[in-house]
């Protein structure tokens, strides 16, 4: 990819152990590097530069995978998440499949329940955070502050409805050239 195409915001492809995955680029790290967020995955990388390449125009028009979710009904008990209370929420997700229960759909952000069912009893998370004193357990839906900034997906990822409307917009575009 050339330098001029290197910046925040550029659709792009990565390659990363033989396999090709969609990204966009967050923001230029170094000369050699860039920080890319992977729409279908949800997750931020640091990638070299030289593993960048344009992206096919069909996989362009894609949605993206990855849907910016919430825990619902929680707050932190202080004003950001401690670390002990993100060590023990990727402690309840590892290696399982969990049940999610939608609360609702706000702002472009999923608020769910998560529920491990594995177990003889259903354990929610929302319930564990709150009896392990990591979460204050309020009865509605309260994006953390600072849940956008700590989440890409909210500046490049829209809602479906605005998806459409952005490419019907570009669709114009295309035709008044």
């Amino acid at each position: 990819m050339p330098e001029s195409s290197v910046r925040p915001g550029q659709l792009c492809c990565v390659t990363v152990s033989k396999w090709w995955y969609r990204a966009i680029i967050h923001r230029v790290v170094s000369d050699q590097e860039v920080e890319v967020f992977y729409p279908d995955y949800g997750n931020l990388e640091i990638v070299w530069k030289s593993c960048l390449r344009f992206l096919k125009w069909c996989y362009l028009k894609l949605p993206a995978q990855a849907i910016p979710c919430s825990l619902a009904w929680v707050k932190p008990v202080e004003e950001t998440w401690s670390n002990e209370a993100t060590l023990l929420f990727k402690k309840l997700c590892v290696s399982k499949l969990l049940v999610g229960i939608v609360d609702e759909y706000v702002s472009g952000i999923l608020h769910l329940f998560l529920c491990d069912t594995s177990t003889e009893e259903d354990v929610y998370f929302h319930c564990v955070l709150r009896d392990r004193g990591c979460a204050d357990v309020c009865g509605e839906n309260i994006p953390s502050q600072g849940f956008k900034e700590l989440n890409p997906s909210a500046l490049y990822v829209q809602p479906s409805g605005k998806q459409e409307n952005a490419e019907l917009v570009e669709t114009d575009l295309h035709l008044q050239q």
